[in-house]
């Protein structure tokens, strides 16, 4: 018996299959390629548009000076990374415990949830309001330290960062629990069945049974958390506008493009700026591959 021909594709065919795909191509090449190639020429182009390494060379200068508003951005940025690290096993328990439904779960998860439906300005709009100076959190705190007038808790260098800080933990936490949610929901009920038989407790359900039948995502999250190193900001640019001793290096990179933005070649241009978005991205991609390889190499994933 005869292998049937293939019909022949038709031009309408081929002409309906490019008009979906030809628009999200250029917008890839113009918006992604264009733009990546571009800023890595600039980071190698100095004021007169000659090839030059000044660049990358002010940037290791500015970050041996004490006063540098840049080693107060990577100051702040590591801070926040480190808090991300820390209270990342924190989100995933968390999550377990409302997958767990427990007392309350259906409250939290709305306490947790409500930021994500909110723009972040709004969000920005209403924790000012909490930390205010008319607020009483602001209050209590000037009056537990005997400070004797109330502090503003975005307005003073002692305390801003601390808020900020509180600020992003707070606002951390929704996006993390819609996506373990949805991954514990994918562990099969007999397999957590079976461990209540033999009597396991909480923990080692957790530890035991949860943890390593979700660890492809979880390792996932390490990586993407360690590919996002030098941009853990939080809302610092609403709250503070990077003063007050609150700037990180995403908020520096933005607020600086802002003052010279339309002067191509300026002290703070986009040529500067590219340097140090290139080396951070070097750098970025270099920890994750580290982390990456760290966690296919000592556990091994588990398909069910």
């Amino acid at each position: 018996m005869e292998t049937a021909r293939k019909k022949p594709i038709r031009k309408t065919k081929i002409l309906f299959i490019l008009c979906f795909t030809l628009l999200p191509v250029i917008q890839w090449l113009v918006f992604y390629v264009y733009t990546n190639f571009s800023s890595i020429i600039l980071a190698f182009t100095g004021s007169a548009g000659e090839f030059t390494l000044g660049n990358f060379a002010r940037f290791f200068k500015e970050m041996t000076l004490e006063t540098s508003e840049l080693r107060i951005a990577f100051r702040n940025t590591f801070i926040t990374f480190a808090i991300l690290l820390v209270t990342f096993p924190l989100k995933v328990l968390v999550s377990y415990f409302i997958y767990k439904k427990i007392p309350g779960y259906g409250f939290y998860r709305i306490v947790f949830f409500l930021p994500t439906v909110l723009f972040s300005v709004c969000t920005a709009m209403v924790f000012t309001r909490i930390v205010g100076v008319n607020g009483a959190l602001a209050q209590s705190i000037g009056d537990w330290l005997k400070l004797g007038t109330t502090p503003d808790l975005l307005g003073d260098s002692r305390f801003a960062n601390i808020t900020v800080l509180l600020n992003m933990i707070w606002l951390q936490f929704p996006g993390d629990l819609i996506i373990w949610s949805g991954t514990f929901a994918r562990i099969p009920q007999d397999v957590l069945e079976s461990g209540q038989i033999d009597g396991t407790t909480w923990w080692t359900e957790f530890t035991r049974i949860i943890v390593p039948m979700v660890w492809p995502t979880v390792a996932l999250k390490m990586v993407l958390l360690f590919c996002g190193l030098f941009g853990a900001s939080g809302q610092v640019y609403l709250l503070t506008g990077g003063q007050y001793g609150t700037m990180t290096l995403s908020s520096w990179q933005y607020i600086k493009l802002l003052e010279h933005s339309g002067q191509y070649y300026s002290t703070y241009g986009y040529n500067y700026l590219s340097a140090v978005g290139l080396l951070l991205t070097v750098v970025a991609i270099a920890i994750a591959l580290v982390v990456r390889n760290i966690t296919d190499r000592y556990f091994d994933d588990v398909e069910y």
